[in-house]
């Protein structure tokens, strides 16, 4: 009896140290995560690659098994360019811990860094097994997809990213050129649209207004003002009337904005309006009234100029002469005085 009573004491203590050394190694590792997640985002933040890869190629040969340090250190190998280095790091990370999308979603990365685009997807379609809301691999799978030429998928996955996040520029912004392979013009149009209302300065807005443009919609135009192309939404007024609509404003205030700000130049403003030169002409002097009250510093220096025309606009977006019925046209002249 006694015997017993000692064995059941020595279990009871060979337990308890067990569970305190597992609740030890249990502490260690969240200190671990902790340290490697601030010390990881900082220096991504602020893309101190080199130090960054330096400071965790020391991690994993003190901490081989944790795969967060992998995670890191490939992060930094892929921002400096190591990518064959980053896809092994990347290989090692996903081993040690195969439950985590993120660090398959890097590797899908590495991956693709390395021209591997069947093992990019691959990595991503995995990511989404373990993660199916997961919005980086959702976008970069799209990506993938549209490259491989396949565009239904890739639609339908650019969609599935938009109901997570609505403004997601690279999958507004590929949507419609996808419509456009697919020749669904209508759809087309308002998804150039939806991305320009969002999106309406920069190189990509004057890319996406010339393809809608090119489908003679007008809805945004691109105006150059000297060196400056600016993109504008259409200046649009109370039908039949040349009362301008809250609608404009933005557009007006951009043009006049940018204008002021330039030394040289005369704003010209030729407002289009088929068979009724009359509408033209009072569009064109609604516009220029709206420009002195708003800029009266143009109107000081006399940089403001107006012209109309009954009949359509013609211009070239790309090879294609498009033609609109009623437009307004902003550009300087007497850019050398």
């Amino acid at each position: 009896m006694r015997f017993l009573l000692f064995l059941f004491v020595i279990l009871f203590l060979i337990s308890g140290c067990a569970q305190v050394e597992d609740f030890g190694r249990q502490v260690e590792s969240a200190g671990r995560f902790v340290k490697y997640t601030v010390q990881g985002e900082h220096y991504l933040s602020t893309k101190n690659y080199q130090r960054g890869s330096d400071v965790f190629m020391e991690e994993v040969k003190a901490t081989p098994e944790d795969g967060q340090a992998y995670y890191f250190l490939g992060r930094f190998q892929l921002a400096l360019g190591k990518n064959k280095n980053a896809l092994q790091t990347m290989k090692k990370a996903v081993a040690l811990d195969p439950d985590n999308a993120d660090y398959f979603f890097w590797l899908g990365v590495a991956h693709a860094e390395n021209g591997h685009f069947k093992s990019e997807r691959k990595s991503y379609q995995k990511v989404l097994a373990l993660k199916k809301n997961h919005l980086q691999a959702l976008i970069y799978l799209g990506h993938n997809q549209l490259k491989s030429k396949q565009y239904k998928t890739s639609l339908a996955t650019y969609q599935k990213a938009l109901k997570i996040w609505p403004q997601s520029p690279s999958s507004l912004y590929n949507r419609p050129l996808l419509l456009n392979i697919l020749k669904r013009t209508p759809e087309e149009k308002q998804a150039w649209i939806e991305y320009l209302d969002l999106y309406p300065a920069g190189s990509l807005a004057r890319k996406a207004t010339n393809h809608l443009n090119r489908l003679s919609d007008f809805s945004y135009r691109n105006h150059s003002l000297a060196s400056r192309t600016v993109t504008l939404g259409k200046i649009r007024f109370e039908p039949f009337t040349d009362k301008l609509l809250k609608s404009s404003y933005l557009s007006l205030d951009v043009v006049g904005a940018t204008v002021s700000n330039m030394e040289k130049g005369t704003l010209q403003i030729i407002a289009y309006q088929k068979n009724n030169k009359a509408l033209a002409r009072k569009r064109a002097i609604s516009i220029k009234k709206y420009m002195k009250k708003h800029f009266p510093q143009l109107e000081k220096q006399n940089r403001i100029q107006i012209s109309w025309f009954d009949m359509s606009e013609k211009y070239l977006v790309g090879k294609k002469m498009v033609r609109a019925d009623e437009s307004i046209r902003f550009f300087l002249t007497d850019l050398k005085k």
